[in-house]
């Protein structure tokens, strides 16, 4: 029985660390998301516009 217990336990505490890994890594993950879209630059709208005409002559 003791076994039994122990390999349960050891099951439990690696299901623990993963899960640990995971939470840190999406926490990290979300905080570096909203750092970034702080300090990102804002996108600036250009309204250039640029006309194309055709210089072509046909005087035939």
């Amino acid at each position: 029985m003791k076994v039994y217990d122990k390999e349960i336990y050891e099951k439990q505490e690696s299901i623990k660390f993963a899960l640990l890994i995971i939470i840190v890594f999406l926490v990290g993950f979300f905080a570096g998301y909203i750092a970034n879209s702080f300090t990102s630059p804002k996108a600036t709208s250009n309204n250039n516009s640029v006309q194309i005409e055709n210089v072509s002559s046909n005087n035939n």
